[in-house]
């Protein structure tokens, strides 16, 4: 269930029971109820112009409580009539031929829920006399129960009994009538959608005061609308803007923001980062929650505007990554960037797949060799000098700076090597890159994804020119 909070502006005096409304848009009708904080219903001057059925076929509206007790106990608690003209709406689409579809609903008019019809009937004298003083049409009361004229004092609500029937009320004065009717007087009843001989008469709610404002200005809200104030019901969190000109075309804006709060039970799935804060969702963890690797799972009770609600929260703690790797190089190396020049152990700080620090620390040996480039892979078969191949064991493809992005053959080597193959392994032995073109460029991508700080194992199989095979094994890792 979402609760709405309406936005006010100005004050005014509350309505009581028999006034006048008048709606935003001019529309008038009288007072019904009022609510402990001044707000409440009116019902509209006038039936709809045509004898109308509450759908035109037998169809269950799926969002719609259904109300399908077999007599009064059940309907009369429903008083969302505005929500359920919206959803009956929303389902059978814009038509005027049906009861919520022809209600002027744009301007806040809507079909009442059932009980709304029974607080009308309770005020029905009071109503009938206000509604005639102010230039109204009384509700009916020239019930016929034989339906020999085609229409009936019968008013449809917005209450769904099932997907054949729904409820509406009789109004009728029963003195004259047998008594065999006169238990029906102001008592909910049910019946098929599609009867076409009922009225309809809306009602529109209004906030706890009258809006206050000066005709003499221009209005335009970011919604489009241009009237002083309006009636709106947000189903998510909403900032209303207005500007407000005069005639020496001077403005002014105010704004307000309206939360929608959604009151029942809510599960939300996160991640952080091992040793990190976290604050999200209603939820607050420090570094020491957050210590452990693994899940945690909290549940809390919240209450905003006085709305409750129960939250529950599964974290999953990511781990820090720690990569350790080897480097062999006959001559200075180029590693993200830096240049190291002797022998040593050097680390470097990275974001591994899941976002959270990873360090990498390298091992690098600078020794005289064949070939320029980082890390021998040796190769020695048949007799004779054997092709000896110089390949990187780490690329930095994070980095994407058109420095060791790539792993691949060095060009000296491509004139050298014929019937080429090399196939990439994850730790798990799974095949995750395979190629037989010598000149292949693997940035570490399995199925478009690149999963950084990760060591992968290869197999690589080729001839030289004068057909003598080779066969390489090595590691690369991806940072």
């Amino acid at each position: 269930m979402l609760m709405q909070m309406a936005l006010l502006f100005g004050f005014g005096q509350a309505y009581h029971v028999g006034d006048l409304y008048v709606a935003p848009d001019g529309s008038q009708g009288v007072v019904f109820f009022v609510h402990a904080d001044g707000g409440g219903w009116a019902v509209a001057l006038q039936d709809e112009d045509n004898i109308l059925p509450w759908s035109t076929t037998a169809v269950d509206v799926p969002a719609l409580t259904n109300y399908g007790a077999p007599f009064a106990q059940a309907p009369v608690a429903d008083t969302s009539g505005y929500a359920n003209t919206q959803t009956i709406r929303n389902y059978l689409g814009a038509s005027n031929n049906y009861a919520a579809g022809a209600v002027d609903f744009d301007h806040g008019w809507y079909v009442p829920a059932m009980a709304q019809l029974c607080l009308i009937y309770a005020q029905l004298p009071l109503i009938q006399a206000a509604l005639i003083l102010v230039g109204g049409t009384p509700l009916d009361i020239s019930y016929d129960p034989y339906n020999t004229s085609g229409q009936n004092s019968a008013y449809w609500s917005s209450t769904e009994a099932n997907s054949e029937y729904a409820w509406f009320m009789i109004f009728y004065d029963d003195t004259n009538l047998s008594s065999s009717y006169s238990d029906h007087t102001g008592t909910p009843m049910k019946t098929p959608k599609n009867q076409s001989n009922y009225r309809v008469r809306a009602v529109c709610s209004f906030p706890p005061r009258e809006n206050v404002y000066d005709s003499t200005l221009t209005y335009l809200w970011n919604t489009g609308s241009i009237e002083p104030h309006f009636h709106d019901v947000p189903l998510q969190n909403t900032t209303y803007i207005v500007t407000v000109s005069n005639s020496y075309g001077c403005t002014n804006s105010a704004s307000a923001n309206v939360m929608v709060i959604d009151n029942n039970p809510q599960t939300f799935y996160d991640t952080v980062c091992q040793g990190s804060t976290y604050n999200n969702h209603g939820f607050t963890l420090n570094a020491q929650e957050t210590a452990e690797v693994g899940e945690i799972v909290r549940t809390q009770t919240l209450a905003p505007a006085g709305c409750e609600s129960e939250i529950t929260l599964f974290l999953t703690v990511l781990p820090h990554d720690t990569v350790y790797i080897e480097q062999t190089t006959d001559q200075s190396f180029v590693w993200n960037g830096v240049v190291y020049n002797e022998s040593g152990t050097y680390a470097q700080y990275f974001n591994n797949q899941a976002g959270c620090d990873s360090t990498v620390f390298l091992t690098l040996t600078i020794e005289g060799g064949i070939g320029p480039g980082p890390g021998p892979d040796s190769i020695f078969v048949g007799e004779g000098d054997s092709l000896i191949l110089y390949l990187p064991n780490t690329i930095s493809a994070s980095h994407n700076d058109g420095l060791n992005d790539y792993f691949y053959l060095p060009e000296k080597y491509l004139s050298l090597i014929t019937d080429f193959e090399i196939t990439v392994y994850n730790r798990w032995g799974t095949v995750v890159y395979h190629s037989t073109d010598k000149h292949f460029r693997w940035n570490g991508a399995i199925n478009g994804e690149i999963y950084y700080g990760v060591v992968y194992n290869y197999i690589i199989r080729f001839h030289d020119i004068i057909e003598r095979p080779y066969y390489l094994k090595g590691s690369i890792t991806v940072l």
